[in-house]
């Protein structure tokens, strides 16, 4: 991988470089995020956020915290809050296994990630869907590894054929062997699970001193809306914590069911939350790095069901951006994740526009390529067409350059009225910039048809294919796939 030097003299790998965008746009105005922000200091001094951790009351309340152990509740005085934001770092970097896919979080890049948690599988020779297995663990790593516009791996589903004691340290596992870049963990919901993954993330990079340096590895914690955190897994983000692995910080608060229906109401929530959230970290372990994430959602007003790809759950995105922003925090946002019940058009459309919206408004880690229905259905064709609306919104929000050479006044001159530009040398140089897709085809109706016919879908299968048969992943070093495989087994024993 090529490197060359940025504008302050460091040097910036060209992988991170693909996902630089230009300044980020605003959605509220600084009143309108004081305001938010203001009225989630009143609710954490007064109404606090439920703790079941025992580990982090204690640790909340030796920092001044005022804790209730009947009920759990914690709640926090404004200026414990400030304090522990201070502590916590501005930006970091992701980690690649490779330095050469280290992602710094700057408030310049937009990077997407896989999504987690799926628990099924779209057959679309049958139309049907399948359990999940290992193997799609191995196969979307690999994917993964090769899409360019993937910046971050997370293991896709829940591994059907193996112990439920190994579910994430054996999808951690492959995830390992089989791509180079940074590894986000989303299914660790205990903190044995946590300890494990630390050593496996440790043997890969040497250390755990490297690993504290190097965040190979990050994780992600869900509230439990509305103000609650649950106890293995605030556990499980205090030893992440305590190895500074990064933790993304997820809210869910879904406006009208766990947050107010009013997208105002549902941020003061998971902003709250997230408030809350990063305080139990900074008591902990100063320093820890914290990302402030998000999945917030709208409901359908006739059900209550989920509506992951709304226009309220795109402003709710936009907006928890803004809140990060306010809080110069580094930003993850659940940028995809449509509830389309198949892949396809409404998956393709929802997913469109929401991850348009983040990379605009400034989301950093955009997650959730290729897991409609809520993110719980794995679709290998879902999976490229969200990458190629990853490759899309980047080419859009990176904008272009405005110089001597692409205002190109003497190629115009030269070429004059009623002239072409197909042969210049200028052209030439120019075009190599333009984004080209690998599932849409571009010929015209008459050749297409002669082709084939083949629809976006069949491209997307045809691809993973091509990309399954013809990508080798960098293999780990033998001892340290044996270390991981002997760390998997002693879990399932523990």
């Amino acid at each position: 991988m090529a490197f060359r030097e940025s504008e302050e003299g460091t040097a910036v790998a060209e992988f991170a470089e693909r996902f630089r965008i230009r300044k980020a746009f605003d959605l509220l105005s600084d009143e309108e995020r004081r305001t938010i922000h203001e009225g989630a200091l009143e609710v954490l001094e007064t109404t606090g956020v439920r703790f079941h951790s025992a580990a982090a009351r204690d640790d909340l309340r030796s920092a001044g915290a005022v804790v209730d152990d009947k009920t759990h509740d914690v709640r926090f005085p404004r200026d414990i809050v400030e304090e522990f934001l201070r502590m916590a770092p501005r930006s970091i970097t992701l980690a690649g296994r490779a330095t050469e896919f280290d992602l710094p979080m700057d408030g310049s890049h937009s990077y997407y990630t896989t999504d987690g948690c799926g628990i099924a599988v779209w057959d679309a020779s049958t139309g049907t869907r399948r359990a999940s297995l290992l193997e799609d663990i191995r196969k979307t790593a690999i994917l993964g590894d090769w899409l360019p516009y993937v910046s971050i791996y997370e293991p896709m589903v829940v591994a059907h054929d193996v112990p439920e004691s190994v579910h994430v340290a054996a999808g951690m596992m492959v995830a390992m062997e089989n791509t180079q870049k940074h590894l986000l963990s989303e299914s660790t919901t205990k903190p044995q699970e946590a300890r494990v993954q630390v050593a496996m993330a440790a043997e890969v990079l040497g250390s755990l001193d490297e690993l504290r340096k190097r965040h190979y590895v990050s994780a992600m914690l869900c509230t439990v809306s509305p103000l609650i955190v649950d106890g293995n897994a605030a556990d499980a983000a205090l030893v992440w914590a305590e190895n500074h692995v990064p933790v993304h910080i997820t809210s869910m608060a879904q406006a009208g069911v766990t947050g107010p229906a009013s997208l105002a109401g549902d941020l003061v929530v998971s902003h709250a939350e997230t408030l809350a959230v990063a305080c139990m970290l900074e008591a902990h372990e100063p320093g820890t790095p914290a990302i402030y994430g998000s999945v917030l959602s709208g409901m359908d007003p006739r059900t209550g069901s989920y509506m992951g790809g709304s226009p309220e759950s795109t402003l709710l995105a936009a907006g928890s951006i803004e809140m990060a922003k306010y809080c110069r925090l580094p930003i993850s946002v659940g940028g995809f994740g449509s509830s389309a019940k198949i892949p396809g058009i409404q998956a393709s459309l929802e997913n469109a526009l929401i991850a348009m919206v983040c990379a605009t408004f400034g989301g950093e880690v955009v997650n959730g390529l290729g897991v409609p229905d809520g993110s719980t259905l794995l679709s290998y064709e879902q999976l490229l067409l969200d990458h190629e609306i990853a490759g899309m919104v980047l080419k859009i929000c990176r904008g272009f350059e405005v110089n001597s050479d692409t205002i190109a006044l003497d190629l115009i001159k030269k070429v004059g009225i009623g002239g072409n530009y197909l042969a210049q040398p200028h052209t030439l140089r120019n075009i190599r910039d333009n984004f080209v897709s690998m599932v849409w085809d571009s010929d015209p109706f008459d050749v297409w048809v002669q082709k084939g016919a083949k629809d976006p879908m069949a491209m997307a299968r045809e691809k993973v294919e091509w990309i399954l048969q013809h990508h080798p992943p960098v293999p780990l070093d033998p001892d340290v796939s044996r270390s991981l495989e002997r760390i998997v087994k002693e879990s399932a024993k523990a």
